[in-house]
């Protein structure tokens, strides 16, 4: 059906302005970037009217844009009409962004109670299926895997989004990229494909499915520059380069290593070794979850932090992870992240609790972005509770990380029990390098010990396991499992 068909039904014109509204906002707002053969490729940003915008002015964008949204989610999403009409909330009463806390949270759990009742992207869906062209899920590691799709417009805004990221990594027009993450259906997979593109750089979409040996040959073959992957996964190709290939890592000349899914390239002794390892200075770290996209957290140049690359297409706020009460942006707060979608029109979402604990900065940065920084120090739903003391496994995995190269970095904590409650000791296996003596590790160990009780906290048994003990994966690796039968010394 034509337009003009379309504007001529019962209220037709009316139901497509509101449709329209969040793709008008973006294309006239937000200036999403296309490039052009006269693009200066020295430019720092890929979007400086977005990535230096002072922040007065991206919270008056932000609100514009979250009023456009509010109203399309209440005509569109038979889940947000109900949460508003159950809050007694109109789209009416949102003068300010403040307004917000009237609406209730969304949860995990109600994405996946809504793909039974509304197969196949759930109540929340605002677009109808013949406007969606594309489908991701989650992983799906802690439960029934979440499937999110996006129209023409939510595609641009992916693409906008990741080369943001990957244009402050230094990736350029002429670069071939190496995708290692997943393709099927992962979100960092095809979408990241098309982003690469949209840049103007070679993609080359690998995917983990060839597993480490057929990328390995594939990246040398053909002169590959930049890697995107997991940080397990890169440090994995580092330990395949010589038996694969018969060369060192660094040998293959990669300029950019980059990526995440789980914590490393933002933890410096990890950062160390992958330049030791790879031969480049340009290792980055970059952050979102599944359900966020195209929200994006990514180091700059400086790597003091990733930079919110997307105030004009999320909305992010910090709750206390008990109270869910809202706190307020400062350097060094710390608290869970929600965020609410300003342009996402398939499957957007508002208030989300993405169960992430970020730790802000919001001092200015050299780069000259304006974003808000933040590190990553856990999830709500990790954290462990030690004689009081609330401990996340990313922070033992920072301290393990500094024993690096003679330790390779990888790590778990056993539990005999469900958390959050520990008895102390923590027990943590350690995996030893390849060069590691059997005879060092007895030192080596109560050093260890001492380190993780001097910066956490807690006292710590370390059990030390050979090298090639944890398995070497593209996904997320697991940082704590249960064992009943694991033995802690006292």
């Amino acid at each position: 059906m034509s337009l003009e068909e379309q504007k001529s039904e019962p209220g037709g014109a009316e139901r497509l302005a509101v449709e329209i509204a969040p793709v008008a906002a973006m294309q006239s707002v937000s200036e999403l970037h296309s490039p052009t053969d006269s693009d200066d490729l020295d430019r720092p940003y890929w979007n400086a009217a977005i990535e230096t915008m002072p922040r007065e002015r991206m919270r008056e964008l932000q609100l514009s844009k979250l009023k456009r949204q509010v109203d399309y989610l209440y005509r569109h999403s038979a889940l947000y009409k109900s949460k508003f009409y159950a809050a007694g909330f109109q789209p009416g009463d949102l003068k300010t962004i403040d307004d917000l806390v009237k609406i209730p949270f969304t949860t995990k759990k109600e994405l996946r109670d809504g793909q039974e009742v509304h197969p196949p992207f759930g109540l929340h869906q605002a677009a109808p299926m013949e406007r969606i062209v594309r489908m991701t899920s989650t992983a799906g590691t802690t439960g029934k895997p979440v499937f999110q799709g996006y129209t023409k417009s939510d595609v641009a805004s992916r693409n906008e989004s990741i080369c943001r990221g990957l244009w402050g990594f230094g990736v350029r027009p002429g670069d071939r990229v190496i995708n290692g993450f997943a393709l099927s259906m992962f979100n960092a997979g095809v979408p990241f494909c098309t982003a690469i593109e949209h840049l103007g750089a070679v993609d080359v979409p690998v995917g983990a499915e060839r597993r480490a040996e057929g990328l390995l040959r594939i990246a040398r073959d053909v002169k590959a520059t930049v890697f995107i992957g997991t940080p397990s996964f890169a440090a994995y190709l580092a330990e395949k380069a010589p038996e694969v290939l018969g060369m060192e890592a660094k040998d293959l000349d990669f300029r950019v290593i980059c990526g995440g899914g789980e914590s490393g390239f933002e933890l410096p002794s990890f950062q160390r070794e992958m330049e030791r390892l790879w031969g480049t200075k340009h290792v980055y770290d970059w952050a979102s979850t599944s359900d966020a996209h195209p929200n994006v957290f990514a180091h700059c140049s400086h790597r003091a932090g990733k930079h919110q690359l997307t105030p004009d297409l999320a909305l992010v706020q910090l709750i206390d992870p008990a109270t869910g009460e809202l706190k307020e942006m400062g350097e060094g707060v710390e608290g869970e992240y929600i965020f609410t979608h300003l342009d996402r029109q398939a499957c957007p979402l508002l208030r989300y609790r993405t169960g992430d604990v970020l730790r802000v900065y919001t001092a200015p940065c050299a780069c000259g972005r304006t974003g808000f920084r933040m590190d990553i120090i856990g999830r709500s739903d990790d954290m462990l509770i030690i004689r009081g003391l609330n401990l996340y496994p990313s922070a033992v995995q920072s301290v393990v990380g500094g024993f690096m190269p003679k330790l390779t970095g990888k790590m778990q904590i056993v539990l005999r029990a469900q958390g959050p409650k520990v008895d102390p000791p923590l027990h943590v296996r350690v995996e030893c390098s390849n060069e590691l003596a059997a005879a060092d590790t007895s030192s080596l160990g109560e050093t260890l010990r001492q380190r993780i009780h001097s910066e956490l906290g807690v006292p710590a048994f370390v059990e030390f396991m050979p090298f090639g003990t944890f398995e070497r994966t593209a996904t997320k690796t697991r940082l704590v499992i249960v064992d009943p039968t694991a033995g802690v010394k006292q």
